[in-house]
C-alpha cells in the first residue's frame, strides 16, 4: 500500500510536563536501593534526551525503569546466587550484559562491530569509573528507544539497529571540539522524525485489506533488519533542503546537502516480502514431506524383506533389491525440491545464491537419477553384458550403483549426525569458516535465516527422545510387517504366478488387482504411526508422571502431610546420621535438662508427623502422659531441632521468594514459620499449614455420641490427639488466645483470666473437661474469639498514637456502690479474690465452690 512517510512535526510544541510528577519514586526521596546509580542514570538520560529529542516523560519512566532494573540486578552479587568468581563486578555490568546479549549476536550477524560508548566518566559529568560510565549510558540510550519504540517493539532487530546507529551518531558527536555547542532538540524530535514514519508503514501494512501476497507482516519488516544492506541507511526521516539553514536546529538531524544516504522507511517500503504460503493441497504435503517419505522408504524395505522370505532369496540378492532404496530417496528429494520451487516463485525474493544452490541441487540429482536407473537395471540385466562400451557382469554395475548413490545420500548422513548430536547444527551454523558459510549458503538456504541457530538440546535430552522414538518405530515396523505387509506377500505371489503362466492375461487388469490390494494397507500403514504414537506417549507419559510423583499431590491434607514429612527429609539429607543424637535432637524445648540421654529419640526417625512416645516435659500441673496437658506437652515436644533448623532455611527460602517479587507481603506471612519471644515454643507451624484445621476439630468435638455409652476425655479427644496437625493447631490457639485475652484485658483483669486459665488446665490434669464443660458451646466461643481478633485486626491500622502521654499517678481506692444497683453488669466478687481467699482459711471454700459452678454453667 501507498504510504506517506514524510515526518511532521507533531510534538514540537507539546505541553510542558509538570517537573514535579513522578512514577512510582520521587527522585528528591529515592529508596537506598535505587539511589546508588541514580547521579549517573539521570545525567545520562539528559544528556542523551537533549541530543535526540527523547520525551521527557518517557525519559523519566526509562530512567525509573532501569534503576529498578539495577537493584533487582544487585542479586548477582551475592555469593548464594553465583559464586565469587563469576559474579560481575556490579549490577551495571550484569543488566548491560543481559540486555545487549542479543545485540552482539545481531552484529556478529552482520559482520559489523558494535557499538558502545567510549566517553569518559569526566566527558559524561559521572563521578564513576569509565567502564561503568560508559554502560549506563548504552543502557540509557537503548531504554529511551525502547520506550519510544510503541508496536516497534515487535521488531527486535530494528531496535537494535535503531541504537547501533544512534550510538554511532552520539560517539561521533562525542569525540568533536568541546568548542562546538551540544545538541539539544525538542522534546518529541525522536518520535516524529524516526518512530513515527517506521510506525506508519507497518501500520498500513497491516490494516490493508488486500490478499496476504501483496501486504507486510512484522516477520517481513523485521526480516529486512536480518540483512546487512539495512545499515546502509539512516535512522533518521529528515530530508536535505537546500532552502534551509544547515545549522538550524530543526533539521540537526537531517543530512548534508548532496549527502547519498536515503532514510530507512525508503528501504523498508522496498523491502521484498519473504515468505509467502500459497494455500494449496501441496503445501501440506511439502509440510509433512518428511513424514511421507520414512513412510514409502520403510513400506518398500519390508516388502522386500516379506517377499525376500517366501521366495527363498538369498542374502545378495536381497540386498541388491533393497539397495533400490537410494533410488527412491533420489526420487523424493527431487520431488520436493519441486515443491519448494514452487512454493518460492515468483511470489518470495530469493538470493543469488539461493537460487544458484535450488537449481544446483536439483540438475545434481536429476542427474544422479538417470544413472542411478541405468546401474539399477543394468544390476538386474544379463549376468554379463557390455553397456556404455564396457563390457562387465552385474555385480560391477551394482557396486557403481552404489558408489553413485553415495553422492546423494550424503545429505542424510549429515542430517542423521546433527540430529543425534544436535550441538553439531549449532556449530555448523554460528561457524565464521568462509568455506562452512559459502557450502551452506549454497546446499541449505534456510541456514542464511537470523533465528533458529542456537536452539539445539543436550545429548542427554536428545538420548531420551531418541531411545523414545527407536522403540516405538521398531514395535510399528514389527506389528505392520507381521499383520499388513506379510499378509499381502501370498496373494501377490498368486496374482503375477496366473499372469505368468496363464496365456491371454492382461497385465493393465493385474496391475490394477495389485494397486487395489496393496493401496489400504499403505494407508492403514500409514495411519496406525499415529495411534502407537498415542499408546507410547500415554507410557511415557506414566513414567514421567511415576518418576516425577505428579498427582501425588491432590488435596490440601496432601499438602500437609508432605510438608510434615519435609524436616525429616531436610535434615537426612543435610546432616550426618549421628548429628540428632549429638545435638540432642529430639529434646524438648520446654525441659530439655530434663530428659536423660538413654531416652532421646533417634533424629531419623523422629518428625512432626509420626511422634514417638517419650518423656513428657513438666508442666505446671503435672506430667500425665494421658491427660491433655500431657499430650498438649507432647504436641509441643515435637519442636524439635529438625523442626526448628528447617525452619531457619524456609523463611530464608520464603524471603528470598519475596525480595524477588514473586509473592506478596500476605503470601510471605502465610507460608513463613512464626517466632514469638517469651512463648513456650521456639517456632509456630506456618499459618497455611495450620488454616481450618480448628473447624475441623470442632466438627469432630461435635459429633453424635451414644448418650448410653460413658466416655471419657481420652476417647472424646482421640480423634484430635492422633492428628498432629489438628493438636498443632489447637494448642497455637489456646497459648496465642490466651495471650491476646490477657493482653486486651490488662493488668486489672490479669489475676482473672489466669484464674480462669488455671481452672480449665486443672480440669484437662484431673481428665474431667467433659464434666465441667459443654462441648457443644465450644464453637461458640471460638467463633467470638474470632471476631475479636478480627475487630482488633482491623482497629490497628486506623489507631494512632496519643499526642500526651496518659497518666500514671497513684491510683485512688475504688468506693463501693451504695444503694439498689441501677443497672448493667455488677461485680460481686472478683475471680483473683477467690483465688487468694482460697488460701487462706477453709470456710471460705464455698464461694470458690460457687464460682466453679458458675463456669460449668457456661
Amino acid at each position: 500500500p501507498k504510504t506517506n512517510v514524510t515526518p511532521k512535526p507533531i510534538y514540537a510544541a507539546s505541553t510542558p510536563a509538570n517537573p514535579e510528577a513522578f512514577n512510582m519514586f520521587d527522585p528528591a526521596d529515592l529508596p537506598p536501593r535505587l539511589s546508588e546509580y541514580a547521579n549517573m542514570v539521570y545525567s545520562a538520560c539528559e544528556d542523551l534526551g537533549n541530543f535526540f529529542g527523547f520525551q521527557d516523560s518517557s525519559v523519566r519512566n526509562q530512567a525509573e525503569h532501569l534503576l529498578i532494573l539495577l537493584s533487582n540486578n544487585r542479586r548477582y552479587m551475592n555469593s548464594h546466587i553465583l559464586p565469587p568468581a563469576l559474579q560481575p563486578p556490579s549490577p551495571i555490568h550484569a543488566l548491560h550484559a543481559k540486555v545487549f546479549s542479543n545485540y552482539m549476536k545481531w552484529c556478529r550477524y552482520q559482520g559489523v562491530s558494535p557499538h558502545f560508548s567510549k566517553m569518559s566518566a569526566s566527558a559524561a559529568g559521572m563521578a564513576a569509573p569509565p567502564s561503568v560510565a560508559s554502560r549506563v549510558v548504552d543502557l540509557v540510550l537503548f531504554f529511551c528507544v525502547w520506550g519510544e519504540a510503541c508496536n516497534i517493539r515487535h521488531m527486535p532487530e530494528c531496535l537494535w539497529f535503531l541504537y547501533h546507529k544512534m550510538m554511532e551518531e552520539y560517539s561521533v558527536a562525542g569525540t568533536m571540539e568541546q568548542s562546538v555547542q551540544p545538541r539539544s532538540l525538542y522534546a518529541g524530535h525522536f518520535l516524529d522524525y524516526v518512530v513515527t514514519p517506521i510506525f506508519n508503514i507497518v501500520s498500513e501494512n497491516m490494516k490493508s485489506t488486500t490478499d496476504h501476497v501483496n501486504k507486510r507482516n512484522y516477520d517481513d519488516f523485521n526480516e529486512f533488519f536480518w540483512a546487512r544492506d539495512c545499515l546502509q541507511y539512516r535512522y533518521a526521516c529528515e530530508d536535505p533542503d537546500s532552502e534551509k539553514n544547515p545549522e538550524d536546529p530543526s533539521r540537526l538531524t537531517a543530512p548534508l546537502p548532496g549527502e547519498s544516504q536515503q532514510p530507512i522507511t525508503v528501504g523498508m517500503m522496498n523491502a521484498p516480502k519473504t515468505f509467502l504460503e500459497k494455500r494449496s493441497w501441496w503445501r501440506g504435503i511439502m509440510a509433512m514431506s518428511r513424514i511421507v517419505e520414512w513412510h514409502i522408504v520403510t513400506f518398500y524395505l519390508l516388502a522386500v524383506l516379506a517377499f525376500s522370505h517366501d521366495l527363498v532369496w538369498g542374502w545378495v540378492y536381497t540386498l541388491e533389491v533393497a539397495s533400490g532404496v537410494f533410488w527412491l530417496f533420489n526420487s523424493l528429494a527431487i520431488c520436493w525440491g519441486l515443491l519448494e520451487v514452487w512454493a518460492s516463485y515468483p511470489g518470495i525474493h530469493l538470493s543469488g545464491t539461493a537460487i544458484f544452490g535450488s537449481v544446483f541441487v536439483l540438475v545434481a540429482r536429476f542427474l544422479i537419477l538417470v544413472y542411478q536407473t541405468l546401474y539399477l537395471m543394468w544390476t538386474f540385466g544379463p549376468s554379463r553384458g557390455s553397456y556404455l562400451g564396457i563390457e562387465a557382469d552385474s555385480t560391477f554395475w551394482w557396486w557403481q550403483y552404489v558408489w553413485l548413490s553415495c553422492l546423494c545420500m550424503a545429505p542424510y548422513a549429515l542430517e542423521t549426525l546433527t540430529n543425534l548430536f544436535p550441538v553439531i547444527t549449532t556449530k555448523l551454523y554460528t561457524s565464521r569458516n568462509d568455506y562452512i558459510q559459502t557450502f551452506l549458503n549454497i546446499l541449505f538456504p534456510i541456514s542464511r535465516l537470523y533465528v533458529g541457530k542456537e536452539v539445539h538440546e543436550s545429548f542427554r535430552h536428545t538420548a531420551v527422545y531418541i531411545f523414545f522414538w527407536a522403540t516405538l518405530v521398531s514395535w510399528k515396523l514389527f506389528f505392520s510387517y507381521v499383520f499388513e505387509v506379510y499378509s499381502m506377500v501370498l496373494p501377490t505371489i498368486q496374482l503375477t504366478d496366473d499372469y505368468a503362466n496363464f496365456p491371454e492375461q492382461s497385465f493393465v487388469k493385474m496391475g490394477l488387482l495389485l494397486i487395489l490390494r496393496w493401496l489400504p494397507q499403505f494407508i492403514v500403514y500409514c495411519i496406525d504411526m499415529s495411534i502407537w504414537y498415542a499408546v507410547w506417549q500415554a507410557f511415557a507419559g506414566t513414567s514421567v508422571g511415576f518418576s516425577d510423583h505428579l498427582g501425588d499431590i491432590r488435596s490440601m491434607k496432601d499438602i500437609r502431610n508432605s510438608f510434615g514429612r519435609a524436616p525429616e527429609h531436610f535434615c537426612t539429607k543435610m546432616l550426618s546420621p549421628d548429628a540428632g543424637s549429638r545435638r540432642g535432637s529430639s529434646a524438648s524445648f520446654l525441659s530439655a535438662g530434663e530428659l536423660n540421654s538413654r531416652e532421646s529419640l533417634d533424629s531419623k526417625r523422629q518428625s512432626l508427623m509420626n511422634p514417638m512416645p517419650g518423656k513428657e516435659g513438666q508442666s505446671l500441673l503435672g506430667s500425665d502422659p494421658h491427660k491433655l496437658q500431657g499430650y498438649v506437652n507432647r504436641l509441643l515436644d515435637v519442636r524439635i531441632q529438625k523442626w526448628v533448623m528447617f525452619s531457619t532455611v524456609w523463611n530464608e527460602v520464603i524471603d528470598h521468594f519475596r525480595e524477588e517479587d514473586l509473592i506478596s507481603n500476605r503470601e510471605r506471612d502465610y507460608m513463613k514459620f512464626s517466632r514469638f519471644d517469651g512463648f513456650s515454643q521456639a517456632i509456630y507451624l506456618p499459618v497455611f499449614q495450620t488454616a481450618g484445621v480448628v473447624d475441623e476439630a470442632l466438627s469432630l468435638l461435635e459429633r453424635p455420641m451414644d448418650d448410653t455409652a460413658l466416655f471419657t476425655d481420652n476417647d472424646l479427644f482421640k480423634p484430635i490427639l492422633n492428628h498432629v496437625t489438628m493438636r498443632t493447631a489447637v494448642s497455637e490457639v489456646w497459648e496465642l488466645g490466651n495471650y491476646v485475652l490477657l493482653k486486651l484485658l490488662g493488668p486489672v483483669h490479669n489475676d482473672d483470666a489466669v484464674f480462669i486459665m488455671n481452672y480449665v488446665l486443672k480440669w484437662v490434669e484431673s481428665g474431667t473437661v467433659s464434666d465441667h464443660m459443654k462441648i457443644a458451646k465450644i464453637r461458640g466461643v471460638v467463633n467470638s474469639l474470632v471476631q475479636l481478633v478480627d475487630v482488633v485486626n482491623k482497629g490497628i491500622g486506623r489507631r494512632k498514637p496519643a499526642s500526651q502521654r496518659r497518666s500514671t499517678g497513684k491510683a485512688t481506692k475504688r468506693q463501693e456502690p451504695v444503694g439498689k444497683p441501677k443497672g448493667g453488669f455488677r461485680r460481686t466478687l472478683s475471680a483473683s479474690s477467690l483465688m487468694m481467699d482460697a488460701v487462706k482459711v477453709a470456710p471460705q471454700q464455698s464461694r470458690v465452690v460457687k464460682a466453679e459452678e458458675k463456669m460449668e454453667y457456661h
